[in-house]
């Protein structure tokens, strides 16, 4: 789902869309919260995952913020592994047991006001883009005048700002400053699709 709605982009482009433009906003609302999404390494929605941590000194923590409940704690073989729960992010006492399998269930019924700036954001810049360079058109001249568009314009897809990078760095780094995220080859790719770091559906 979008973390942002077609209201938020009307209220930052100063007007309402039309019929085409909402069509074209609502999937360009899909594309750019998945590319957040997969930047920042968070859902920030409601949801549950069941993944594979490598502890340390008997410690995990949990990536996807914030945590409502941890279901349950298992080793790869099912076998209930007891467990302290710091009531934030933290798994601790879970002895010499690596990896472990988790059952939590995370995220917010509200998505930071940040978060929706930037995503909204993102296809404001979108629906802005010149309709020349939206087809494709990097540069055309009319007698002695000629109008170049910068290469993120041309084609008219969505694409992160340096700042939008940013702000998902910020929650990127939030979540893997952690000795429980160790021992992974491919950490960084833990959202939205399956990886080494061992997502389970």
């Amino acid at each position: 789902m979008a973390l942002a709605t077609i209201a938020d982009v009307e209220a930052r482009l100063g007007r309402s869309l039309t019929a085409g433009e909402t069509t074209k906003a609502n999937a360009w609302l899909t594309d750019a919260s998945a590319m957040f999404v997969q930047r920042a390494v968070q859902q920030f929605e409601v949801g549950n995952s069941v993944i594979r941590l490598f502890p340390r000194d008997g410690v995990v923590r949990l990536v996807q913020r914030p945590v409502i409940t941890v279901n349950s704690v298992t080793d790869l073989d099912g076998n209930t592994i007891d467990f302290t729960y710091d009531g934030f992010q933290s798994l601790y006492e879970l002895g010499s047991y690596t990896p472990v399998k988790v059952d939590y269930d995370h995220g917010s019924a509200t998505i930071p006001d940040d978060v929706i700036a930037v995503v909204a954001g993102m296809v404001v810049r979108t629906l802005q883009i010149p309709a020349d360079a939206a087809a494709g058109i990097q540069q055309q001249s009319v007698g002695p005048f000629s109008q170049s568009y910068a290469n993120w314009a041309v084609g008219g897809q969505v694409l992160m700002s340096p700042s939008d990078i940013e702000l998902a760095n910020a929650y990127r780094d939030l979540s893997f400053r952690s000795a429980s995220t160790l021992g992974n080859g491919n950490y960084g790719g833990y959202l939205p699709s399956a990886t080494k770091f061992g997502l389970y559906r």
